[in-house]
């Protein structure tokens, strides 16, 4: 006295399908947005990079500046008229300066380094979607973004 149910019980998945699709699309949409995040590092990290570089040549100017432009320069003011001292510390003062410069070039491009834009956009957009009803009922069949 049996009906003729299965076909519309295979219709519909289990409780247990369900879990293991949406567990499986969510572990799929974690493991794209850590490689949209490791995308987006990587190209600011190129950024990062040339400021870090900036820093560098600032000291190692400054450092090198420091031997040997200041006893060239100092002697140079002492030649025209300064007395030595002052000489030396107008000198160094003048390669402070420099220094400085370069830093502020530095610091301007670390300033440019922003967060991983898309990849926050995007988690934004994937919690708004499975917060809704119909984005439930679309991820539960598979249907979450591709990255």
């Amino acid at each position: 006295m049996r009906t003729d149910s299965s076909g519309a019980e295979r219709e519909q998945p289990t409780l247990g399908e369900l879990v293991a699709l949406a567990t499986r699309d969510v572990s799929l949409l974690v493991r794209q947005e850590i490689e949209l995040a490791k995308a987006e590092l990587a190209r600011q990290a190129v950024s990062a990079g040339l400021g870090i570089g900036f820093l560098v040549a600032a000291a190692g100017l400054g450092l090198g500046a420091l031997i040997a432009g200041t006893i060239f320069i100092g002697e140079l003011f002492t030649w025209a008229g300064l007395e030595r001292f002052w000489a030396y510390l107008f000198t160094a003062l003048l390669y402070l300066a420099l220094a400085g410069l370069l830093s502020v070039f530095a610091v301007t491009r670390l300033k440019k380094l922003s967060p991983p834009e898309r990849t926050i956009q995007t988690v934004r957009d994937d919690v708004t979607l499975l917060r809704s009803p119909a984005g439930r009922a679309r991820a539960k069949q598979g249907g979450g973004h591709a990255g």
